[in-house]
């Protein structure tokens, strides 16, 4: 735990202090970059990386597409053409394609993650966006799919963008995965009720989420 590798993930810089955990991901990446390379098109990269989602992280895969239908009601509710619409859908399949890089046992831990576990954790926005350009996939997908744990109040990661500097479809997408997550059951924590989920978002509203797309995404909430 002493050792301290870098791995360069687009821009920045990450510090990663478990040197196995580190080499592993290195070749995982390194096999992932050549199969990217036989994919051409966005359809086609997509359809790869959500194929190995379902497959190595079924619960993740299933929290996504709840994730997109939630977050697709929401871009109706704004007026979004239908190109927009395929846009916001696939932001939200795609949120958490970095997770197919952080252990299982991260992922189904029946507790609250170590310090440790929430930093390999916090990686996955930046994974996902190395993934997705390993497979070609284009930028804009790439830039806001990985904001969606940015805060309205500038306080996330992984770049701290606030307000408006966020990507309008990763807001949504966030205030969509935030809702999903605290209703449905988690390894280690009590699903909260429908009241409780949308008092937490109220709460949360001009701090961590957007209060437009936390208003239209209450409106267009099924009541049960």
């Amino acid at each position: 735990m002493q050792d301290e590798l870098s791995l360069e993930i687009l821009t920045p810089t990450l510090r990663l202090v478990n040197a196995d955990w580190d080499a592993g991901v290195r070749r995982l990446c390194a096999t992932w970059r050549a199969e990217g390379s036989r994919h051409r098109g966005e359809a086609d990269g997509v359809r790869a990386l959500v194929g190995r989602l379902k497959r190595t992280r079924p619960s993740t895969y299933v929290h996504c597409i709840r994730t997109t239908r939630f977050a697709r009601r929401v871009g109706v509710a704004f007026g979004f053409d239908e190109p927009r619409l395929r846009q916001l859908s696939l932001t939200a399949m795609m949120h958490d394609i970095g997770k197919v890089l952080v252990p299982e046992s991260i992922l189904s831990r029946p507790r609250r993650p170590t310090r440790f576990e929430r930093f390999v954790l916090n990686l996955h926005p930046n994974f996902g966006a190395l993934l997705s350009s390993y497979y070609g996939l284009p930028a804009e997908l790439r830039i806001r799919t990985q904001h969606h744990h940015e805060r309205w109040d500038g306080r996330g990661y992984p770049h701290r963008l606030g307000g408006e500097d966020i990507p309008l479809m990763a807001r949504v997408v966030q205030v969509a995965d935030t809702f999903d997550a605290m209703v449905e059951q988690r390894e280690y924590n009590t699903p909260r009720t429908l009241d409780e989920a949308v008092a937490e978002l109220r709460r949360e509203s001009r701090r961590q989420f957007d209060p437009r797309v936390v208003e239209a995404f209450l409106d267009t909430l099924p009541k049960e």
